[in-house]
């Protein structure tokens, strides 16, 4: 018994194992790249041909200057290569733990990565007027690289797959709520492929009806005999409030949870998150509870880059609150109460966006709500100036949100903050979870439509986000925040 529990508590950190095998593919890619350009003599001539080309001129540099150049300079360019590369392998869902249950299409995603990470290289060397890297170098590094990671991660899977199968290790058991044929066809998948060591420690009955505590309760005492570190709801009647409550019990137990579900579609068809699909109903990944140190470093990070935009935006902000006031009566800045984390309210800043005590018509303008229950939203608001309607369209009037983060009240990826009125309006008791991190700047609804989205749909989005956020999330949020910006999506 103490032999098997000790088996199962050597978990492998897998990314970490993966990012080393990515350091690896781009070390030997370097290195072969440097052995066939300066030392041997088809070598040369491939890359004078390659050069020629890429109608790159010759830069009258001696062979001998570049060999010892990139001998040198070996640790810090295979640093950066790797760094650029691990970032777009990790917005490409490359990193992703026990997320999935199916296999990614790995060899695609390393191709595009390096084929991106090439285009960034050759825009850095144009932008800098770099004529010292012959740019075949760089090719040739990322197209060797790209065939290696693929083989070197093929692999390391291998490998990982024969430490499960022989010695047990990385075991990582698994209940199932649910006696329908989905839970059935998920134990079949886990027993036969075991993807990333996951495993059916038990399967427990689900009867989404009156005696559906008792399946919880039924559920947790089998995570804890166990010692799951995973549930998988493969219930599809269970409705919203009733997939909370697992989600809360795998909280208490601290282990991730898979929810199979299509009343969870917005997170596909909106959101556009990759999930597994089974039999077209979306499988989706709730992380277990993590210690506070990395929400402390996004903390302070969103108040760094707070602080440098503040001061790098200034000017445009300035001319902003120039526009308003000489376009409209009242003041530039409209503070309102807001209910941010833990619902605690706090005062948040915008640029006016409507006309002077708009706040007392808000009763007449009610029965016109176009967003259902729990918010506000009207497409053609007459409250709204001419001037805020263009900037609510690009989120201009959001800006002054900065200090805000500044203060700590907000960060920049988080649940948006909501009005009093709003907050008052929740309709069921899960959608206060929402409010269990920093609301901020942008987020998952912000990105998926914004106000084409009830609140309904806004609060799974906003749960989704605040039990899977990490620095990546953040960044895909982030990347995509200017292309709806951009373009006025969804806002009005």
């Amino acid at each position: 018994m103490l032999a098997a529990m000790s088996r199962r508590s050597v978990r492998l950190p897998i990314p970490f194992l993966q990012v080393a095998t990515d350091y690896l593919a781009v070390v030997t890619a370097y290195f072969a790249t440097f052995l066939v350009r300066f030392h041997s003599g088809w070598g040369e001539r491939l890359f004078a041909a390659l050069n020629q080309a890429l109608g790159v001129r010759d830069t009258g540099q001696l062979p001998g200057r570049f060999e010892s150049f990139y001998l040198i300079s070996a640790p810090r360019i295979t640093t950066l290569i790797t760094i650029t590369v691990v970032l777009l392998y990790a917005l490409r869902d490359l990193y992703p733990a026990r997320r999935f249950l199916r296999r990614r299409p790995v060899a695609w995603n390393v191709v595009v990565a390096n084929a991106i990470a090439l285009a960034l290289f050759y825009v850095y060397f144009y932008l800098r007027r770099n004529v010292f890297h012959p740019r075949s170098i760089f090719a040739t590094v990322l197209a060797i690289n790209a065939v290696l990671c693929v083989s070197y991660r093929s692999a390391l899977d291998a490998l990982l797959s024969l430490l499960r199968r022989r010695w047990g290790v990385d075991r990582y058991p698994a209940v199932i709520l649910g006696s329908n044929e989905e839970a059935q066809f998920l134990q079949v998948l886990l027993d036969e492929s075991r993807p990333h060591g996951i495993c059916v420690a038990e399967r427990v009955d689900c009867d989404p009806g009156p005696a559906f505590r008792e399946s919880l309760a039924a559920l947790e005492a089998a995570a804890r005999r166990h010692d799951a570190g995973m549930i998988i709801s493969a219930d599809k009647r269970l409705r919203i409030p009733q997939i909370m409550e697992v989600l809360e019990t795998a909280d208490r137990l601290g282990v991730a949870v898979k929810v199979l579900s299509d009343r969870m579609d917005v997170l596909v068809s909106r959101a556009r998150l990759t999930v597994d699909l089974i039999r077209g109903v979306p499988l989706v990944h709730f992380e277990a509870p993590r210690a506070g140190g990395a929400d402390a470093l996004r903390r302070a990070l969103a108040r760094a880059a707070s602080a440098a935009l503040l001061v790098l935006l200034s000017p445009l902000m300035v001319l902003i609150a120039a526009w308003i006031r000489l376009t409209s009566r009242g003041p530039v800045l409209f503070v309102q109460e807001r209910i941010g984390v833990n619902r605690k309210p706090f005062r948040m800043l915008k640029f006016r966006t409507m006309y002077e005590r708009a706040d007392e018509l808000q009763a007449q303008v009610e029965e016109f709500n176009e967003s259902g229950q729990g918010l506000f939203k009207m497409r053609k608001d007459p409250r709204v100036t001419p001037v805020g309607r263009l900037l609510r369209r690009f989120s201009l009037d959001e800006l002054p949100q900065l200090i805000n983060v500044i203060r700590g009240d907000m960060t920049f990826i988080g649940p948006r903050p909501l009005p009093r009125r709003d907050f008052e309006n929740y309709y069921e008791e899960w959608h206060y979870s929402r409010h269990g991190g920093l609301p901020g700047l942008t987020c998952l609804w912000q990105v998926s439509g914004r106000s084409e989205l009830d609140f309904h749909d806004m609060c799974i989005l906003d749960v989704y986000y605040l039990r899977n956020r990490s620095l990546v999330l953040d960044l895909q949020i982030f990347l995509r925040t200017f292309w709806v910006v951009l373009f006025g999506k969804g806002a009005y």
